[in-house]
């Protein structure tokens, strides 16, 4: 298209330049009419919409998740979905007899406790994620096909819109034995076996993902990362090796915060709806850097519009107690 002639100098001169304008708007244009013919002989594009859930109303379960879904826009999911986690992730499904009295009870400790506990009245549905998966044990990443105690019970791939919450498995066998309703509130206010950590049990477990989810749409506070930054131990496990003691002289709750500021700041949460704030000053907060935390925690929660000790009470009430053991009595 372009000869030597049309540079004779090395660059454009006028008349070259008016002549290549009119080249190149004429090439243009049939470009363009191509182009126009093209997409004439196309057809249109149809934009695919995802159908709306439908839920089988007719059952139990249906009517709970649709419950759930028009109240506090929430999916109750427990069929495995290989396309929401890694590809080499691998978990056990829930038992479906397990999955509603799950979500009482998680209406009990989560939703309506938030709902009556949180300042804000938008709290429930603004810092809830869109979908609660459910499995049996926990999951594996690699392709294991075995679930052992350090899986069992972890959430995965936590995300902005979504919590995975196992230990269904463990839940449902204590859920109906019966004459054990002290070892099934153990489980629920003290220490639960399907869980690392299992402080604060079931309510711990909860909230601990929790704080994972709130953290991915609010950022941890900086002066929280940083205040016993010297002492986390990434990349490795050697907070197993670490005493309580030493974690708390080093300012972790937990020696499982130890691993990072995501896991630091959600053991805080998890021992704040657990324990009293006498008890917390008292047994947890041997230096000044977990002061610190503890107060960047408390704030976090309360600008957010949740004070974490009025919800600890609520949770601990006697009415509480209660409708979990009613629950527990249906389904035994």
């Amino acid at each position: 298209m372009y000869s030597n002639q049309d540079f004779p100098y090395g660059y454009l001169n006028i008349k070259t330049m008016k002549n290549y304008s009119v080249k190149i708007m004429s090439a243009l244009i049939m470009m363009i009419s191509v182009l126009l013919t093209a997409c004439n002989k196309e057809e249109k594009l149809n934009a695919e919409i995802e159908p709306a859930k439908v839920f089988d109303t007719s059952t139990p379960l249906g009517k709970k998740q649709k419950e759930f879904f028009d109240k506090f826009d929430v999916l109750f999911e427990y069929n495995w979905d290989r396309n929401v986690f890694a590809r080499n992730a691998v978990a056990d499904p829930a038992n479906t007899k397990d999955i509603l009295p799950y979500m009482e009870i998680m209406e009990e400790l989560y939703f309506k406790a938030l709902e009556k506990t949180a300042i804000k009245n938008s709290f429930v549905t603004k810092e809830t994620p869109l979908t609660i998966y459910l499995i049996g044990s926990g999951i594996n990443y690699g392709g294991a096909e075995s679930f052992g105690e350090s899986t069992v019970g972890q959430a995965g791939n936590i995300q902005p819109n979504r919590l995975t919450l196992g230990g269904l498995n463990n839940f449902g066998e204590l859920l109906r034995k019966k004459n054990s309703d002290q070892q099934f509130l153990n489980m629920i206010y003290e220490s639960a076996t399907f869980s690392n950590p299992g402080d604060a049990g079931l309510i711990g477990f909860l909230y601990h993902e929790f704080t994972h989810y709130v953290n991915t749409r609010n950022d941890i506070p900086v002066p929280f990362a940083l205040a016993a930054a010297a002492n986390y131990l990434k990349g490795t496990d050697g907070y197993t090796r670490v005493s309580k003691t030493d974690a708390y002289k080093k300012g972790f709750l937990i020696p499982y915060g130890m691993q990072n500021e995501m896991e630091d700041f959600a053991t805080y949460t998890q021992i704040m709806v657990w324990k009293t704030p006498e008890d917390i000053k008292k047994d947890y907060l041997l230096g000044p850097e977990a002061i610190r935390k503890y107060n960047y925690v408390d704030e976090y929660y309360k600008n957010l519009g949740l004070d974490l000790n009025k919800l600890r009470i609520y949770l601990q009430s006697p009415e509480v107690k209660a409708s979990l053991l009613a629950i527990k009595k249906k389904y035994e």
